[in-house]
């Protein structure tokens, strides 16, 4: 709904939206989708990227990360939006009641996160950040998104690293406290892909590539889950933990450091999900490319 690059995917009636021209007709006939999709029973997620949003960054740059010298703060390219800045807040949460009120079932924020490099260290947020930690601020969206789409009746959930789940050093970097979120979400999808890791992960032979072993990846990260999330007190809210698991071939890892991800590493995956003791799980192929070989035919 709210792609990678700031762009809206179907026409919506949303005053700041309108002003910049964010919105496009990727999708033609937003509710005519839908009516298909609930005619095959198909529950619909509305992808939500949230702070990487460049188009938005460029023609609003007073809701941009800054560098020190009041110009526009780049990564790879890319402007992000200052998570500080709760103005930016309104706006994606403007979009994700838009995608509610069209029928989605569920809103799932994307790039819920500061980016993952150090240049962020010389960068500006202004005046905004009032002693809060990265952690803190996306914390506080969650816990604010949350309130503000209660009464839409919508289930929210959010896309985080992997690695969040053990590593402090990487959850404060990019703001994303895996425990303090799950107890607020509805849905929490860590990124579990086994191309992100590297050597001797989860017991994986120390000169080889944790691509190359699916199944110990996948469920040596949800066990880190399982055992994480025993520190929220029963009684209080858990969220489901949906794993994303790894749809696509890896060849960027150069000969013998990958393996092609077809129908057995995909169901080996699976597995290692289910023997965690979770019982959802959702693919990623950035073609979306899926084949049904993948899946067990319904019972």
């Amino acid at each position: 709904v709210k792609a990678d690059e700031g762009r809206i995917t179907y026409d919506v009636d949303i005053p700041a939206v309108d002003e910049i021209g964010a919105d496009s007709s990727y999708i033609s006939d937003i509710d005519g989708l839908m009516d298909k999709l609930y005619e095959h029973d198909i529950y619909p997620i509305a992808r939500i990227v949230t702070f990487k949003d460049p188009y938005l960054a460029k023609n609003k740059p007073e809701y941009a990360i800054k560098n020190q010298d009041g110009s526009l703060w780049y990564y790879k390219n890319v402007p992000w939006l200052n998570p500080y800045n709760r103005e930016t807040w309104d706006y994606v949460l403007d979009v994700a009641k838009d995608a509610a009120k069209r029928g989605f079932k569920e809103i799932q924020f994307d790039y819920i996160r500061f980016e993952a490099t150090s240049t962020l260290k010389n960068a500006s947020f202004g005046d905004l950040e009032n002693g809060l930690d990265r952690k803190a601020i996306i914390l506080e969206f969650v816990e604010y998104a949350m309130e503000e789409l209660k009464p839409y009746g919508v289930e929210v959930s959010a896309d985080v690293f992997g690695t969040v789940i053990t590593s402090d050093v990487d959850a404060q970097i990019i703001g994303q406290d895996y425990v303090g979120m799950s107890r607020v979400l509805d849905v929490i999808c860590p990124m579990v892909y086994p191309s992100h890791y590297g050597y001797g992960f989860y017991g994986t032979p120390a000169g080889q590539h944790s691509d190359l072993y699916p199944y110990r990846i996948i469920n040596g990260s949800m066990d880190d889950s399982t055992e994480e999330l025993l520190k929220i007190p029963e009684g209080e809210n858990k969220a489901i933990v949906r794993t994303w698991l790894q749809a696509f071939t890896a060849s960027y890892l150069w000969s013998g450091n990958y393996k092609v991800y077809g129908k057995e590493a995909i169901r080996e995956q699976i597995q290692a999900t289910y023997d965690a003791g979770l019982d959802e799980w959702i693919l990623w192929h950035a073609g979306v490319k899926y084949n049904s070989r993948y899946l067990l035919p319904e019972e």
